[in-house]
This record gives structure tokens, sequence and C-alpha cells, in this order.
């Protein structure tokens, strides 16, 4: 009689359920559940974003404005270099609505112990620091060395809110500032929107400086140089 090894079936059947789990959602901490709700992790999820790009440099008169499409759709389970369990971020990009989408790069994001940590053209940033309310701040660049002359701490502007983006009505949004800084001749102000059960709905970024002083006309109406960077939300889904 033949005896049959057990040892590589029974090792056939873990490799099998081990790869059938990396297509599962990916399950947040249990104490993190509630704030967790504002960031999408389900593989296939995915989001659309009109963005427009605003270069002035009015010494020189340019005034550019660019307008593309983005897609971001959760892809796979990735295990970054520190042995962080994380989730592929599939970015696409087109000129207009009607081209097909064209490959733009990868992210990753995950949630390490009490952070969302999402990874961005190789710069690793911590997005929220859980649990989240109102006016809490962290430093969102600690992984990073962004920002080394002049550090901006993100704060939470409002959270559990109810409001309409771009006619999407959305009973839960948390605003996250990550640059805020406001004088007579500059505004910086780097910001980002989140819904729960979609993620990402706004993200916009504004640096500039105006050398006219006038206080009573506002400075986004006498900008000398700087850009502004808005991203738009035009669909979601699983």
């Amino acid at each position: 009689m033949v005896k049959i090894n057990k040892i590589p079936i029974i090792l056939l059947v873990i490799l099998t359920i081990a790869a059938c789990k990396e297509s599962d959602s990916y399950h947040f901490p249990k104490q993190n559940k509630i704030d967790c709700q504002y960031v999408m992790f389900d593989s296939g999820a995915w989001r659309e974003f009109q963005v427009t790009e605003i270069k002035i440099d009015e010494p020189i008169s340019l005034y550019d404005t660019q307008t593309y499409f983005v897609r971001e759709q959760i892809g796979g389970i990735f295990i970054d270099n520190l042995g962080d369990t994380m989730r592929q971020i599939e970015r696409f990009r087109r000129k207009t609505e009607t081209e097909k989408w064209n490959r733009l790069n990868t992210w990753v994001t995950g949630i390490i112990g009490s952070e969302v940590i999402q990874v961005e053209e190789n710069v690793r940033y911590l997005k929220m620091q859980l649990p989240l309310y109102a006016s809490k701040t962290w430093n969102g660049n600690i992984y990073n060395r962004t920002d080394t002359l002049q550090e901006y701490d993100y704060e939470v502007d409002s959270i559990d809110c109810q409001m309409i983006i771009n006619n999407f009505e959305f009973d839960s949004v948390l605003t996250i500032s990550q640059k805020k800084e406001l004088t007579a001749i500059t505004k910086i102000h780097f910001f980002e929107r989140y819904a729960v059960g979609v993620g990402l709905v706004e993200k916009q970024q504004i640096d500039i400086y105006s050398d006219t002083y006038n206080p009573d006309i506002d400075i986004m109406n006498r900008i000398t140089q700087g850009t502004i960077t808005d991203y738009c939300l035009i669909g979601y889904g699983k």
C-alpha cells in the first residue's frame, strides 16, 4: 500500500485559504471602527475627481489653468518595507471624460495601530490620528522630511457634518486642515474632506503670495504668485 504524505496537502490548503483572503475587504481594528469609517479600504471601491490646477506668476504674465481627471481605486493588499499591511490605491489620469484612463501611479494606505497612514509618491503621511474629535491636532509629517523649515500641524476643523459637495449629499463629513496660514500678503491652506463610507471627497491646496497690501481686497483677488489645486468629486462607487 502506498502511503500518502498529508503534510503537502495540508500546506496546499493553507496556502489556498491565504490566497483567497487576499481579495477580502480590509477590516478595521475594532477599537477604531467608528473613526475609520471615514476612510475606505474595500477592494474595488473607487472615486473620480475633476482636478483643476492654477499657476500664477504676475511679473511674467503667467496665468496657467489645467484641468484633468483622476480615478482612485482600492486594489490589493500590500506589505510595505516596515512589514505593515496596507491597501494599494491604483491611480489613473485622463485629460477629458471621453478618453481612456492611463495609469498614473500607485499609492498605499492602511491603519497602523491608532494611525491612518498613506504613502504618496514614496512620502509617508500620517493622515489621521485616532480617535478623532474637533480641534484635535497632530504632526502629519512625522514620518517624512516635508516642511522641515516650518511645521504645520494637521487639525480636525469639523467632524460628522452634513455637507453637499458638488451635488453629492453626505450625512457625515470630516474636514482636516493640513496647512493653515493667513496674513495680509500670504495665504496657505491645504485641506481634505472625507465622507463616511466613501473616503476622500474633496481636496484643496492654496499657496499664494501678494506684493500688494490692501486689507479691503481679499488676497484671492490680488495674487502675485502662487498655485491653487482643487480636487472635485464627480463620482464614486464599489
